[in-house]
């Protein structure tokens, strides 16, 4: 059995985490789309979680398969950067919603 390559876990962390920014910002700006996912699990926050971890298990076995390059600096780089972002990115938004702007 082969194990799951670094490039398929790198990509699995992009998926995840902009995943999880577009649902945020999106279950604040839509009710409707909070209440859909509050409905499948109980609280929209629980269900997005649930899609995440989904998410990544798929990501990372879809892209797993691939042949990891011999230097992996450049995915590392990568998630980083994604995390980073997507952190800015939901903090920028609820603090743009705080203060009315969005």
């Amino acid at each position: 059995m082969r194990m799951i390559g670094i490039k398929g876990y790198a990509y699995a962390v992009h998926v995840v985490v902009w995943f999880v920014v577009l649902s945020t910002v999106a279950a604040e700006l839509s009710p409707a789309f909070k209440a859909l996912l509050a409905d499948g699990l109980g609280h929209h926050w629980i269900a997005k979680s649930d899609i995440a971890v989904v998410l990544f298990i798929l990501t990372a076995l879809i892209f797993g398969r691939k042949t990891d390059p011999e230097d992996v600096t450049g995915l590392v780089r990568g998630v980083l950067l994604s995390v980073i972002a997507g952190s800015i990115a939901i903090f920028g938004f609820y603090s743009l919603h705080y203060i009315g702007l969005a």
